[in-house]
């Protein structure tokens, strides 16, 4: 006999998610493609990739940019192993109630069904609500709005006409607020950014994915107004200074990189920066070695992620500008 898990009778109740301590500063995180391109076939390929999208939703990371750093005759053209890992990245990040709608089935996907859910603060369940909230566009008309589907019983309504299928982040308030259009019950809301949870209220609230094809794409693309602030790379051949040590200075949008198998050193030697740039130090504010007493001769880029995110976590919490 298979039993039924029903939501509570009163409708969404506040979320129960462990919140992070709040910061209305960004931290990005870049990670090298050539890690997905040194893998033995696609399902470990896609494994790794969940684990890198697992470790920027424990840290709460903001953005995750994949640094193109697969060797290809077309530096404008993403290499496969960057693909792949972009779109993992961007399948995990959306709640699962939006994914038949948005992310259409693709074979870099074949192995979506292996990979561990996020589980993060923006995936909320159809009994949780939360001042905000994503959803999909279901269809739109002049002077009526756009009736949006949030993973609820009811549909959200808001002003803008925006078009059907589009991703959009919503302000749905501290509580539900439901009325009647056209004879339908729906969430009263408003239209926000999706940076809005962060900026405004000090949130986590999932990551942004960008393919960055060079290092010059990568520090000078920000998507945050101002650019990045403060850049830290990471490297067995960088600085060891113990964790309780380490100080930034203030920064309003971090960004912290990690290379592929073969380091940031190789990076810099294929990229066109190699001419302007002899030691890829040169491109970070710091360059930081976060697990100098290793014991073993590698460390896997999986592995370094959790190791360094846990290393640099209270510095960048110290020196966020809040």
């Amino acid at each position: 006999m298979s039993l039924k898990r029903q939501a509570p009778p009163s409708g969404p109740t506040p979320s129960a998610v462990a919140e992070a301590p709040k910061r209305h500063s960004t931290i990005s995180m870049a990670v090298g493609a050539s890690c997905i391109e040194n893998t033995q076939n696609q399902q470990l390929a896609s494994l790794l990739a969940s684990q890198i999208a697992r470790a920027a939703a424990i840290f709460n990371i903001d953005e995750v940019i994949v640094l193109d750093d697969v060797e290809r005759p077309d530096r404008d053209v993403p290499s496969p192993a960057a693909a792949l890992l972009a779109r993992i990245l961007q399948f995990m990040e959306t709640p699962q109630y939006l994914r038949k709608a948005l992310i259409p089935m693709h074979p870099d996907l074949k192995f979506a069904g292996l990979m561990p859910p996020l589980d993060a603060t923006h995936h909320l369940r159809t009994h949780e609500w939360g001042t905000y909230r994503e959803g999909v566009v279901r269809h739109s008309a002049p002077g009526d709005g756009s009736v949006v589907d949030i993973g609820l019983e009811h549909d959200a309504l808001i002003p803008e006409q925006v078009a059907p299928g589009t991703r959009v982040t919503l302000h749905v308030g501290a509580a539900p607020q439901l009325s009647q259009v056209h004879g339908q019950a729906v969430h009263g809301a408003s239209l926000a950014a999706p940076t809005d949870p962060r900026a405004k209220e000090g949130r986590a609230w999932g990551y942004l994915t960008r393919v960055a094809p060079s290092l010059q794409a990568l520090l000078q693309a920000s998507p945050f107004e101002g650019g990045y602030d403060l850049c830290v790379g990471t490297s067995e051949r960088g600085e060891c200074t113990p964790a309780e040590e380490l100080q930034f200075r203030p920064y309003r949008h971090a960004l912290l990189v990690f290379g592929g198998p073969a380091g940031l050193e190789a990076c810099l030697r294929g990229d066109a920066w190699a001419a302007k740039y002899r030691d890829v130090a040169q491109l970070f504010d710091r360059y930081v070695n976060t697990c100098f007493h290793q014991g073993s001769r590698t460390i896997r880029t999986e592995e370094a992620l959790f190791i360094s995110l846990t290393f640099l976590d209270p510095a960048l919490q110290r020196c966020c500008m809040d």
